[in-house]
Order: C-alpha cells, then sequence, then structure tokens
C-alpha cells in the first residue's frame, strides 16, 4: 500500500548549509516538507551549516582529515552508503554541482538510490557532461531534472532529452524575509547594493566597480555597499583603491541578515555573467527593493518587467548599465512605480507556492 504524502521520506543532499543559491533553497524546502509532516533528513559533504533548516543531518565533515587522504575519503563513501542502504527514502534530491567526474559516478551508481537532480545553472557543464554517453552513464539511475529557469530548462531538454526536465523556481520565504528586515543596520547613508560571492569572477564586481565609478552616484554621495567574501575580495579592494573610492565602496564581507540591506538600499544591481534563477533579485524584490541586472542568459528576464520592478539592460553593455543607474536616481517617479511594485512582483514565488509543486511533482511520479 502506497504511503500517504504526509508520510513521505525526503532527503536533501547539498555540499554545505551556508554560502549558496542551491543550498538554502534545500534549507527553505526542508521547511516545508517538515510542515507538511514529511521526514526530512540533509546530508551535508562538507563545510559550515547556518542556514536555518528543518529535519535531521548526517554532515560527512567530521570524516574528513586535514589532508582529505584517500583513507578519509573511503571512511565517507562507506559512510554515505550505510546511510541510504539503512534508510528507506522515497525521494532523494540533490543540489550538488558535479565537478568530479570519477566521483560522482561512483556516488550515482555505487551510493544513491533513485534520485532527482536539481539544475541552478546555465553553465551546464557544472553539472553534466558534454558528451551524451557519459552524462547518461552518470544519470542513469536519475529519474527528473529540475531547472530553476525556463532558460535552463530550454537549454537541458534540447541537450539531455534522456530524462525528463522541469522548471520548479527558487522559492522565498517571505515571512522570514520580512522580521529580518526589521532589523536595524549600522549605516546611516544611502547606498545601492550587490550580493555574492568572490571566490569566481561570476558576478563580475569588477565591472560593477568601474560601471558605479563612471555614473553619478559618487557625486551625490551614494554608496556601493557589497556582501559577500571570497579570494577575489582584495583585488577588488585594490581596485576601489585605484579609483579612489575607499570611501565610497563598502565592503561587509558574509553577513548574518543580508535582508535589512536589501530593505534600506536604493536599489539592488547583478552583474553576472550568468546565474540560474538568481536568489538576490527574488530577496531584494521580496524587501521592496527594485533591482538593475544585465539581461544575462538564465533568470532576469524571469524576474524582471522592464521600468515595473526593475530595469532590465542589455547584457554585458556597461555603458547602458550607467545609464540605467543614473535614470533610477534621475526619475523619481519611476524609480518610486519599481519600487512599489516590487513586493507584489514576486508573489507567485512563495515558498508555499512553489513547495505545493514539488508535492505535486511527487504525487505525479508515484501515480
Amino acid at each position: 500500500m502506497d504511503k500517504k504524502p504526509s508520510r513521505l521520506k525526503i532527503c536533501l543532499i547539498t555540499v554545505t548549509l551556508s554560502d549558496g543559491g542551491a543550498e538554502r533553497v534545500a534549507a527553505l524546502l526542508s521547511k516545508y516538507f517538515d510542515n507538511q509532516e514529511f521526514e526530512v533528513y540533509h546530508v551535508v559533504f562538507s563545510g559550515k551549516v547556518e542556514y536555518d533548516f528543518s529535519g535531521k543531518i548526517f554532515h560527512l565533515e567530521h570524516l574528513k582529515d586535514k589532508r582529505n587522504s584517500w583513507w578519509s575519503r573511503s571512511k565517507r563513501f562507506f559512510a554515505l552508503k550505510k546511510f541510504f542502504a539503512n534508510n528507506d527514502f522515497d525521494y532523494v534530491i540533490d543540489f550538488r554541482t558535479k565537478p568530479l567526474l570519477l566521483q560522482e559516478l561512483i556516488i550515482h551508481n555505487f551510493v544513491y538510490p533513485k534520485f532527482i537532480q536539481t539544475i541552478h545553472s546555465f553553465k551546464l557543464q557544472s553539472y553534466l557532461p558534454k558528451n551524451k554517453f557519459l552524462a547518461k552513464l552518470l544519470y542513469k539511475n536519475c529519474q527528473q531534472f529540475i531547472t530553476v529557469s525556463k532558460g535552463i530548462n530550454d537549454k537541458v531538454s534540447s541537450k539531455y532529452k534522456f530524462i525528463p526536465s522541469q522548471t520548479l523556481y527558487n522559492p522565498i520565504d517571505f515571512e522570514s524575509i520580512s522580521e529580518k528586515t526589521t532589523e536595524a543596520i549600522p549605516d546611516d547613508f544611502q547606498y545601492i547594493l550587490s550580493v555574492g560571492s568572490m571566490n569566481k569572477n561570476v558576478k563580475q564586481f569588477d565591472k560593477l566597480i568601474a560601471c558605479y565609478a563612471k555614473s553619478v552616484l559618487p557625486s551625490k554621495n551614494i554608496k556601493l555597499i557589497i556582501l559577500g567574501d571570497g579570494k577575489l575580495k582584495n583585488k577588488w579592494i585594490k581596485l576601489v583603491e585605484s579609483l579612489n573610492l575607499q570611501e565610497m565602496v563598502v565592503f561587509k564581507g558574509n553577513v548574518k541578515n543580508p535582508f535589512r540591506y536589501y530593505k534600506n538600499a536604493l536599489f539592488t544591481v547583478s552583474t553576472s555573467k550568468y546565474e540560474g534563477m538568481p536568489m538576490v533579485l527574488l530577496e531584494s524584490l521580496a524587501c521592496g527593493t527594485p533591482i538593475i541586472s544585465w539581461d544575462y542568459a538564465s533568470g532576469p528576464n524571469e524576474i524582471i518587467a522592464n521600468e515595473k520592478n526593475g530595469l532590465l539592460v542589455e547584457n554585458q553593455n556597461s555603458e547602458k548599465l550607467i545609464e540605467a543607474i543614473n535614470l533610477f536616481v534621475s526619475d523619481n517617479n519611476l524609480y518610486l512605480q519599481c519600487k512599489e511594485n516590487a513586493l507584489t512582483s514576486v508573489k507567485q514565488f512563495s515558498l508555499e507556492t512553489i513547495g505545493a509543486e514539488w508535492v505535486s511533482l511527487f504525487e505525479k511520479q508515484r501515480t
């Protein structure tokens, strides 16, 4: 006899439970599934656990030695294999990228049961080998690809037709965000905001800083705050110094509550090379703050209605981005219109709506 949906046992797999959009989605979904009375587990491969989540956690970090030796890797492999052997999950959902093909072939084929793979980036090689034979071998136990934007889904479904794919957007927990926006910030100046990791130059903060420097904002004493950290941070600090903008560009690093900074910003800017469904844009709008973004390959044009909740700018065109930044400062009526529409424009991304779509997927697969 089939289990009732309220008794589903679900495992969510992430690299960490911090510092990433996919990880934040996994944490949010765990809270929704727990509220549905599902039995929820997390498998976390390494790193920190900083996001709020629900359910039990199986963390492999404690089996990792300083050298990440083959001995510690083998211990983690057998611990993971035993974990899945001892738990009869209805659904296993993997949120991780696949940078090491051999390792993932072993995990997918000798450890995982049937699973669902989420794809959070337009850069498909982070998840799928270009060689279709290797892709089929890697994902022979995969039931479904879940993509977080229509742009990604079109690309996946055209190149990798051997597994069904479906778009389920990243969710927003409006209630939690609303609570966190009430916390005061220590700064009393006007600013625009950008957010993201600095370990790779996907966010292109160098281009953002250059555009900010050429805009009217420094002359109007409107600063740029950047949230995030990583190995490129010192490079961006030196760039700011070379432009003599040390007092105008503020690096806050990783902050526990970014939502209070979204709430108090004039607007948020995204200058990425590519994304999946950028949480920065969704979260900014959820805080009532309009956005400016390049129209890169995946995400912005599914979020931004141009001149309604933000400004959508020709991809990688710095001059157009500078014009958009200046326009938001000079055209107060346009800015206020976008600000007024910000929150309502992302209501369809609510955790309740997206969570229900996941449950519908489960029910469809069980029939």
